[in-house]
Parts: structure tokens; sequence; C-alpha cells
């Protein structure tokens, strides 16, 4: 049997109340740029769009728009219109899933200044990780965690 293939991340999605916003956020703050409008995808008008055949029948109303990173990996971001989307009270980084992404940032300190800037936070404080090497957690204003890394992840790891 051959070796497996190396996976590559293709896409990360979030979950947010507004998705205008949201989409000029993560532009303002990390330059990701829209590469497809934002649509609204109604179960009424769409029943067998694909949406509706991967999520439960509560699901009827969501905006997704769709957004370039600058490295072929996406940023979708999502506004769950019928049912609402519910915020997340806090950051439990213990709980099982997912809870955060990490961004390649060269000027992690610029980067928490927009971020500050633009309605979201620092979690904690900035890290040195080696020669050069900084790292910070960071949330947007709807409590999605961005890890900010000034380096590629292969190279923190690597030169550990």
């Amino acid at each position: 049997m051959p070796p497996l293939h190396n996976h590559v991340i293709n896409h990360v999605a979030i979950s947010v109340p507004d998705c205008n916003k949201a989409v000029e956020w993560y532009g303002k703050v990390f330059g990701f740029r829209r590469i497809r409008g934002d649509a609204v995808t109604d179960r009424a008008e769409a029943e067998d769009a694909p949406i509706f055949r991967i999520y439960d029948s509560k699901l009827h109303k969501v905006k997704i728009a769709w957004l370039g990173t600058g490295n072929s990996v996406g940023f979708e971001i999502f506004e769950f219109i019928n049912p609402p989307n519910q915020p997340s009270p806090s950051f439990e980084y213990a709980k099982t899933g997912f809870f955060h992404i990490a961004v390649t940032s060269p000027d992690v300190a610029g980067a928490i200044k927009r971020v500050q800037e633009n309605g979201g936070d620092q979690i904690g404080e900035t890290l040195s990780m080696g020669p050069g090497d900084k790292a910070a957690y960071v949330r947007d204003p709807w409590g999605n965690v961005v890890e900010l890394l000034s380096c590629s992840f292969e190279h923190l790891m690597a030169n550990r």
C-alpha cells in the first residue's frame, strides 16, 4: 500500500451574528479578501441546496461569505439566520473540539493593535517562541479565537 498523501487544510469556517461586519473585520485586521459575494440560502427557496442536505431540518436560512487568506486556504464566514447565531459565552480551551485558528503574522504586535482598534481583544500575553519569533492569542468581536504566529508552523516546530 502506498504511503498516505499528506492532506492539506482546505478552509476554515467560523460562525458570527453579522456576516458583513465579519468580512470587513477580517479584511481590515488580516487582509483576507472576499473571493465570492455573500449568499443567503433559504430552505423555502432552495430546499435541495447542499447545506440543507448536510445540516438538520432546523436550519432554514444561512448567509455565507468566502474569503481568501493568501495561501490557498479558504476562510468561510457563516451567519446562521434561522435559527439565529448563538454566541459562545467564553473561550473554553479545555472543551473538546476546535478552539482556535492560527494566522501567520510577521508583525504580531501590529496585528494585536489592529485587532484591538477594531473591537477585538488579546487573551493572555505575547510570548517569545525563540529568537525573533512571537505568538499571541486574540479574539475577534464575536468571540472566535485566533492565534498569531510570526513564523510558519513548520519553522516553529522544527526549531525547538
